[in-house]
């Protein structure tokens, strides 16, 4: 998926931007690159909130049923994240729009809330896993050092010892800046 500030593509689909000055409360289009027709739109724009930005998300009804929407909305998703302080996406719904609602578990929302007929679905961004991470590399630099200087079994309990005490470290300032950006601790 080729991925810039105003262009998502995937073999299928082509989001781009109606707007290059205002990604986030203008429409993008959303086209079928084999007939290279706009089949719908997707945006940013609403409320947004500490850390979380609304998604809304329009596709043709003849177009309907095919996929286009879940492809679109992760393609998007994916795009949004890549952004240092976007931790959620949410997307409200009538609870029966099952194609929508269809689309948005496809694409990985999961159901947090209802309100009269309309549905609250809502993604989260990944928490990091550098500690995993590094623990490898320390391994692996352990290991390296402990046959060349032939103290394997040390020279891994110290790798495996920096490893872990530098991933947890990122993982902890990842977490805390996350926590100041939306306001929730996070463990």
């Amino acid at each position: 998926m080729a991925l810039n500030n105003h262009e998502v593509e995937s073999p299928k689909l082509k989001i781009t931007a109606t707007d290059d000055s205002n990604l986030w409360d203008k429409d993008w289009n959303i086209t079928l690159r084999k007939e290279d027709k706009v089949i719908g739109t997707i945006s940013f724009a609403g409320e947004k909130a500490l850390g979380t930005i609304p998604i809304q998300i329009k596709i043709d009804e003849a177009y309907q049923g095919r996929g286009y929407g879940r492809e679109a909305l992760t393609m998007m998703v994916d795009w949004a994240f890549r952004f240092k302080n976007i931790y959620e996406i949410k997307a409200v719904t009538d609870r029966e729009n099952d194609k929508a609602v269809k689309a948005l578990k496809k694409a990985g929302f999961v159901y947090r809330e209802a309100e009269g007929r309309m549905e609250t679905y809502s993604i989260t961004k990944a928490k990091t896993a550098w500690t995993g991470l590094y623990l490898f590399l320390g391994v692996v630099v352990g290991l390296i050092f402990g046959i060349v200087f032939s103290h394997v079994i040390i020279s891994i309990i110290v790798g495996v010892l920096i490893g872990v005490s530098i991933g947890l470290s990122m993982d902890m300032a990842s977490n805390k800046e996350r926590a100041q950006v939306t306001g929730q601790n996070l463990k």
